[in-house]
């Protein structure tokens, strides 16, 4: 059993996946233990000697911003930290990281998700299988999320349609 966690669930995620993984300034996670973000951002977080130097920076989030499919888990990657072998980093499946996206849907989460279907095209019963188990489905986030939910999955059925 690992002593924590570090669950890297935005865009950056998919630098371990993809050959051509889209760029991205800020690098989205989550801890377990929650406290242990607060010295991650103090050391990787905007502004920090760390963005200075590499030009990206951390945010630190709590797990419910990432709204993935109920059993996103199964398909993630994880890591362990040669340096502290009892912390692991988990890197949610680029479908997984899609599905996420939809609620957002801005210019750069399109382009991301062409992205992402270009190197994992997604079947339609894939596609379908997912859609049933995002928790906009099930009830477990709030109403205006579900609705932005549902905007960007329109938006991407047209962009798959078209």
């Amino acid at each position: 059993m690992t002593a924590g966690e570090i669950v890297v669930f935005g865009s950056s995620a998919l630098a371990f996946w993809m050959q051509r993984p889209p760029r991205s300034k800020d690098i989205d996670v989550w801890c377990i233990p929650a406290r242990k973000g607060r010295a991650i951002e103090a050391l990787m977080g905007e502004l920090a000697w760390y963005h200075e130097k590499h030009g990206m920076f951390v945010e630190v989030w709590g797990p419910e911003t990432f709204a993935a499919p109920v059993d996103w888990r199964n398909r993630s990657k994880r890591l362990l930290l040669t340096e502290n072998r009892k912390v692991s980093i988990v890197l949610p499946h680029p479908h997984d990281v899609l599905m996420a996206k939809l609620e957002r849907m801005d210019p750069k989460d399109r382009e991301h998700v062409r992205a992402i279907l270009a190197e994992f095209p997604l079947s339609d019963d894939d596609f379908s299988r997912l859609i049933l188990e995002m928790p906009h489905r099930r009830g477990s986030v709030a109403a205006d999320r579900c609705a932005r939910f549902e905007a960007g999955l329109a938006e991407f059925r047209a962009m798959r349609a078209g």
